[in-house]
């Protein structure tokens, strides 16, 4: 071997640690004194059994207590062992190694080319052979081969142990951002649904779900990074706390946290507490951002609960509940609960749009009448037919649908189906008088603006007048009155008649009256009906008729449902009447008592 193979194969074995057994004195001496050359730790043993105890010794040492974690004994990398050695001869003492050390080295050396031996010991897991009496350039290859073979499985193992711990880590990061919210550094609502999952029954949670008001705002106003800001700070505040008050934090989305605890047993007051410390606290916290001048002030919404079954739903629903009524806090109760409201909406949706494809808008007429109980002119009332449980044609009401369909955005396309049906009737009747009710959303239609515009220049092209009257809803506050009048302009009938609908349900205002300058004031039928036997309704009403008639405005008496509440409103003054006294809404006209 070249001398700078020598010099490499030293620097390669230089650091590893070798046992040598041979029972044979001079041949030991000898091989050892070569061996030194090249290997800084060498064992020797005469025997197997000395051997075998050295190595197990070697194998199973414990680590040094106290500072350095460092094994007192170093494992070794190579075994080189004759075959014909006492106590336990060479395939024996290999065969007890490679039962629970399958990675050392071993060379084994002998006198005898026995092929029965070297089949056992490639069987055993030998890296390498050498021949008695040893020749120096082919003990330096097989060493050579045996030690490039360590090396190799020790640069594996490395990077084995690199590649795994690079895995560990990165199983860790990739289970943090699982389980932690990148920004805040908070449990994530994955975290808190696996927890919630895992309540056992005798567990009592207590859930505060938290929300900052009008975020969006911030956003919008300072930027995405100053809401951050306001998000990590506001997170810190939060965390500190719930903390004190002995609840896990989570950070449930953009501006929503969730607060959690789990006892034993139920502590209202404990609980009214906490809410109270929380929102003393957290409610008006003002928040330094940087590169602003002033602190921001932040104000939360709290939704609270504290049932096992539905947790974070009945949270939120407190919580949903608390930002429309504007309150600092909502603790769950069963009549907060949406589903059913939900599931009724997401009914009369496919009822609605099942009508609007069939065109089953059907309007029913109710006749309205003067003193005499002569029929003047007809409301129309919007109907749509469907079929009951035993297939028969219904007529439903809109108190089951109206108002959904605002909800379900049908509003629009049942409004105009309703107006179209309408004025179809007052071709058919020419000479009759139909009012319909027109709320503020839909004077501001295009479609139903454009469509009672064409079909009112149509009426007056045909020199036919219009007999319809506009009724406007009274308790929908209504102030803009620049709308009707623009509204009334652009369908070219500026002059068309004006009812105050629902008169005097909580929101009158006589100043309407003076705004508006309408024709007709229709009494709310709330006041109506048990005018009989109420006499603060009978002095109401009273003084309905008698202000609107010096205004020279017409009254109509809504809900007049007998004869008693007839001859009263008769006796009043009022001019027209509408009830099932008179009539009740049907298909066809004519349908008065």
């Amino acid at each position: 071997m070249e001398a700078s193979a020598m010099e490499d194969l030293r620097s390669r074995c230089k650091n590893l640690k070798i046992l040598y057994v041979e029972d044979d004195e001079v041949t030991r001496k000898y091989t050892h004194s070569i061996l030194s050359e090249f290997f800084d730790c060498i064992d020797v043993s005469s025997d197997g059994k000395n051997a075998y105890d050295m190595f197990f010794d070697a194998e199973i040492a414990i680590p040094q207590l106290g500072i350095s974690q460092e094994p007192q004994i170093q494992k070794y990398d190579l075994l080189i062992t004759d075959l014909k050695i006492p106590r336990l001869d060479g395939i024996s003492l290999i065969t007890k190694i490679r039962k629970f050390c399958k990675e050392t080295a071993i060379i084994v050396t002998s006198a005898h080319n026995d092929v029965e031996f070297l089949i056992e010991t490639i069987r055993l897991g030998v890296d390498g052979y050498i021949l008695k009496p040893i020749e120096l350039d082919q003990f330096f290859d097989s060493l050579s081969s045996t030690v490039e073979k360590i090396l190799l499985k020790a640069q594996y193992r490395a990077y084995t142990n690199d590649l795994k711990n690079t895995i560990v880590l990165q199983k860790s990061a990739l289970e943090e951002q699982l389980h932690t919210d990148a920004l805040t550094k908070l449990p994530n609502k994955y975290t808190l649904d696996r927890i919630l999952e895992q309540i056992q029954p005798s567990e009592v949670p207590t859930l505060f779900l938290i929300n900052i008001d009008n975020f969006t705002n911030y956003n919008k106003l300072y930027g995405i990074e100053a809401g951050n800001q306001i998000l990590k700070e506001f997170s810190h505040h939060f965390k500190e706390v719930a903390t004190s008050l002995c609840y896990d934090v989570f950070r449930i989305s953009s501006n929503e946290f969730a607060m959690l605890r789990l006892s034993t047993q139920l502590d209202p007051e404990k609980i009214y507490e906490d809410i109270a410390q929380t929102l003393g606290i957290l409610n008006g916290i003002e928040i330094k951002v940087e590169g602003l001048i002033e602190k921001i002030l932040v104000h939360i919404s709290m939704g609270v609960t504290f049932d096992q079954e539905n947790l974070f739903k009945k949270a939120f629903t407190a919580l949903d509940f608390a930002k429309q009524t504007n309150k600092a806090f909502v603790v769950y109760t069963s009549n907060l609960d949406e589903t059913e409201s939900l599931a009724n909406d997401f009914y009369w949706q496919d009822v609605i749009a099942d009508t609007l494809n069939k065109d089953n808008i059907v309007p029913f007429f109710q006749p309205i009448c003067d003193k005499e109980r002569e029929i003047i002119k007809y409301e129309a009332l919007i109907r749509i037919k469907t079929k009951d449980k035993f297939d028969q044609d219904q007529y439903v009401s809109p108190y089951y649908f109206l108002d959904i369909s605002c909800r379900t955005k049908q509003y629009d396309s049942l409004s105009y189906r309703m107006i179209e049906k309408v004025f179809a009737m007052m071709v058919l009747y020419p000479e009759m008088t139909f009012s319909i009710n027109l709320s503020f959303r839909d004077m501001l239609n295009k479609e139903i603006r454009d469509f009672m515009r064409s079909k009112i220049l149509e009426f007056k092209n045909e020199s036919r007048a219009v007999h319809l009257v506009f009724e406007v809803v009274e308790s929908e506050k209504v102030t803009d009155y620049t709308t009707i009048i623009n509204f009334l302009h652009y369908i070219k009938y500026d002059d068309a008649p004006i009812a105050i609908d629902d008169f005097g349900t909580g929101y009158s205002n006589f100043s309407h009256l003076l705004e508006l300058n309408p024709v007709y004031l229709k009494i709310d039928g709330s006041l109506v009906q048990n005018l009989d036997k109420d006499v603060k309704s009978l002095k109401l009403v009273k003084g309905i008729v008698s202000f609107a008639h010096a205004l020279h405005v017409k009254t109509i008496a809504e809900y007049v449902h007998k004869k008693e509440i007839f001859d009263l409103l008769v006796e009043m003054g009022v001019d027209e009447f509408q009830g099932y006294f008179i009539g009740e809404p049907c298909l066809e006209l004519q349908c008065s008592h």
